[in-house]
């Protein structure tokens, strides 16, 4: 078994650390968040940007994708994957 880097052992978030966060994201509230879905907050969002048609909605579209990337990020890079 390979050492593990800096990088693997600072990854301490779990997937509901992800879930407790998208329920904090205000950009957010709009959809449903039990649990960290990414394909169904994905697929909710884009629906929503699908049907938006006020600049008002557009923009809160906008801000919920900002979201949903942020925490893209923070699961890419803290959040431990068991292999």
């Amino acid at each position: 078994m390979a050492p593990m880097s800096d990088r693997e052992t600072r990854r301490a978030l779990t997937r509901e650390d992800l879930a407790y966060l998208a329920e904090q994201a205000r950009a957010l509230d709009p959809y449903v968040v039990h649990r960290w879905d990414h394909d169904r907050l994905w697929a909710a969002v884009l629906a929503a940007q699908m049907s938006a048609t006020t600049r008002a909605d557009r923009e809160a579209v906008a801000e919920a994708r900002g979201a949903l990337q942020i925490l893209d990020a923070i699961e890419r890079h803290f959040v431990r994957h068991d292999r």
